[in-house]
């Protein structure tokens, strides 16, 4: 008896899979996991400059296999040495702006392995700012998973062009540099025969230090 359910439910799972009826695991299914999938791409062109402005470039893909969904935020922090100015981009980039930061939404649905408009940071170089600057953003939102990227940056000018105090032929030829460091002692010593009539018997030292 029980071999004969067997048989039926077989024959019944073969009569479904004959009539085209797509099954869960059937060939040409969407994947439960089908989602748009946000990747951000962050990049600059050339070496910024202390005292100058700079720019950054926005590139969102939605990477996945269905469209986004709702509102999409892309976030960047700047680092220290560097302030927004402002953006530059396409309208439908609606942007809020602080000297620090900068927090843009996007409503517009995107379809697979299609791309936002780009979108550009505008920033100040301080004129202290360091030689090196890391500038990270992320995208969130529009049914993907959050994304991030980083953007290494170079800065020249002033100290960042002295190649370490060495570029002027100023600086020390050994590894570590001594200057500050080593006292230097002056010693003077002016004698005349103390034995005769108005001798000078003198011994001076100067004590001086080799600052920077």
């Amino acid at each position: 008896m029980a071999k004969q359910r067997l048989r039926r439910r077989v024959a019944t799972w073969a009569a479904v899979i004959g009539t085209g009826v797509v099954l869960p695991f059937a060939s040409g299914a969407t994947p439960a996991f089908a989602a748009p999938v946000l990747s951000l791409e962050k990049f600059h062109s050339g070496d910024f400059a202390q005292g100058e402005q700079g720019a950054y470039q926005f590139q969102v893909t939605n990477q996945g296999s269905d469209p986004t969904t709702g509102t999409v935020t892309l976030t960047d922090v700047v680092p220290a040495g560097l302030t927004v100015v402002g953006t530059s981009g396409h309208v439908s980039w609606d942007c809020t702006v602080t000297t620090a930061s900068i927090s843009c939404t996007n409503d517009t649905a995107v379809g697979p392995i299609e791309s936002y408009p780009a979108l550009t940071l505008i920033v100040q170089v301080a004129e202290d700012a360091p030689c090196t600057v890391t500038n990270s953003a992320t995208i969130s939102g529009g049914g993907s998973l959050v994304d991030s990227d980083s953007d290494p940056t170079t800065i020249t000018g002033g100290d960042c062009d002295d190649n370490g105090g060495g570029g002027d032929g100023g600086g020390s030829i050994l590894p570590i540099n001594l200057n500050g460091v080593i006292p230097l002692f002056n010693n003077i010593s002016t004698q005349s025969n103390i034995h005769s009539p108005g001798a000078i018997n003198t011994s001076t030292q100067d004590f001086g230090l080799n600052a920077p």
